[in-house]
């Protein structure tokens, strides 16, 4: 428990600064994923290109703090939707390109 809470405590340090940090969810067993998608977990399967690609193609395209991350399909295309600051980050599922940045709704 001592390395856990020494590893919250850094990166609650780091996320202050105003670095973007990948949250940690728990599974039932107690093991952590670097995991944030919200909504589409049901087309992971579909996607050419993991979470972490396209939150690292988002991070390219806009700067801020990481929020909350979907799957879905727009026009078409299967697209992550990555929430970095004030900014919606669609990257390309199939291939990791930054397919289009707009203002956070």
């Amino acid at each position: 428990m001592r390395v856990r809470t020494k590893t919250v405590a850094a990166l609650a340090a780091i996320g202050a600064l105003g670095v973007a940090t990948v949250g940690f969810a728990a599974t039932s067993s107690g093991q952590t994923t670097g995991s944030r998608l919200d909504d589409g977990k049901d087309l992971l399967p579909q996607a050419k290109i993991t979470e972490q690609q396209a939150i690292r193609s988002a991070l390219t395209a806009a700067s801020g703090a990481l929020n909350e991350v979907d799957l879905e399909h727009e026009h078409g295309k299967l697209v992550w939707n990555v929430d970095v600051g004030a900014k919606d980050v669609r990257v390309d599922a199939a291939n990791g390109d930054v397919a289009g940045v707009t203002a956070d709704d």
